[in-house]
């Protein structure tokens, strides 16, 4: 098994229904298998899909010693977790992310490369017209050309939609191949396809195993429900705020992904059968966030649940202390590192459950491959159940196009009303 969950029922306040709402929860998590609008479900059965981002990451690999994804929120997020949670072999290329237009961060960065020659560009866009994206490659492609290196699309990747769009438009006229998201899969639920997998496997991290968790959750609904169900009670009760405390650094990114997926998941204007706002997420990192929200959380005196995430990994270190620099740390003599971080994690717990917040916990052994696949189509599954429970519509954003709109207006002289859909 590669993840467990537990917690507390007392805690929790559960009663009776929870029983009824978890079954109902794990038949949704079954419809998600094949209803039309979950494909992201479906992406560890595309062998086709997998073979194709292996071969384009050997390929890329050959000619390469750095791939530059070029993306924004869903299509740079998840590929950040994966890369920084599992442990990657030596010698493979170096793999970087651009997910943001701040101007001087991006001059700063690009100009003092001094690899763009062997670099590899990696731009990703669902809908093949984020704004963002499509105006950092033309001005990666502005710097190559005014720099003395060949275009842009001489050594790239685009990852889209295959339906003609600005930027799959723009790669078939200029032949830059082509990794395909399916139709049916949302941005933010796109990492377990070429988004995050092709620059994990030009990293070196093995795809197949990958896809091997994935399907492990896909077998293991009753985790799914029971992790929605929770997510239910939540918003039922009035909390305003998700925790989610990861408990091992290579979560550290984990966490921001996370919150993307449930915040434009579930925020969305209340539904008759479901009238509860959704909680704000806010991902936290033990033991840094400690010494910073874990007072929001102790004594803000708003309602809340934490999810933990812990890794046995992290806390299971051999290396015992001989002797302390400080007298007041003696008690720390003959304990390890592990021991006092999972004592920590452990105490955060319970210090919150002793303030009336519930808490549940999610336990794996190790972070790796597999570990991740499972985690990763574990969140998706149980906030998409939490969406359609809710009578929202869990993949679909509204309320982030207006800011696009008018952004596009402003640039472009139109007037926002005109631009209104």
């Amino acid at each position: 098994m590669f993840w467990e969950l537990d917690f507390d029922s007392s805690a929790w306040k559960l009663g009776p229904d929870f029983a009824t709402e978890v079954n109902a929860c794990r038949e949704l998590a079954a419809s998600l298998l094949s209803r039309p609008e979950s494909g992201f479900a479906r992406l560890p059965q595309k062998e086709n899909l997998w073979t194709a981002i292996d071969l384009r990451a050997r390929e890329v690999a050959r000619t390469t010693t750095h791939m530059v994804v070029v993306g924004m929120g869903g299509s740079s997020l998840g590929g950040q977790a994966l890369l920084s949670s599992c442990p990657r072999p030596a010698g493979r290329g170096q793999v970087s992310f651009l997910d943001n237009i701040d101007a001087d961060y991006f001059w700063t960065w690009l100009r003092s490369r001094l690899d763009l020659g062997t670099t590899h560009w990696v731009i990703v866009s669902k809908s093949g017209n984020t704004i963002e994206t499509l105006a950092l490659a033309d001005q990666i492609d502005q710097h190559l050309r005014a720099s003395g290196h060949r275009r842009v699309s001489t050594n790239a990747t685009v990852v889209s939609e295959t339906q003609d769009n600005p930027l799959t438009h723009w790669a078939r006229r200029e032949s830059v191949p082509i990794l395909e998201i399916p139709s049916d899969v949302g941005g933010r639920y796109s990492v377990l396809s070429a988004v995050g997998g092709l620059p994990a496997a030009y990293a070196g991290l093995k795809c197949d195993r990958l896809v091997a968790g994935a399907k492990w959750t896909l077998e293991n609904l009753d985790l799914v429900a029971t992790l929605a169900a929770l997510g239910q009670v939540q918003a039922q009760r009035g909390d305003q705020m998700t925790m989610l405390w990861s408990y091992a650094e290579g979560l550290r990114r984990f966490g921001f992904w996370w919150q993307q997926l449930w915040a434009e998941s579930l925020a969305k204007p209340l539904s008759p059968e479901f009238p509860y706002p959704a909680t704000i997420p806010v991902p936290c990192v033990g033991a840094c966030d400690q010494h910073s929200v874990l007072q929001q959380a102790m004594q803000g005196g708003r309602p809340l649940s934490a999810f933990f995430v812990r890794v046995a990994a992290s806390e299971e270190t051999a290396t015992k202390l001989e002797r302390s620099l400080f007298e007041t740390q003696s008690f720390l003599v003959g304990k390890t590192l592990g021991e006092l971080y999972a004592t920590q994690a452990e105490s955060t717990r319970l210090a919150l459950q002793e303030q009336g917040v519930p808490t549940a916990v999610l336990r794996t052994k190790l972070l790796d491959e597999r570990s991740m696949g499972a985690l990763f189509m574990l969140w998706e599954m149980a906030i998409a159940v939490q969406g359609l429970r809710r009578g929202v519509n869990p993949f679909d954003q509204p309320g982030v196009e207006r800011g696009k709109q008018m952004t596009l207006a402003r640039l472009s002289g139109a007037s926002p009303r005109d631009l209104q859909s």
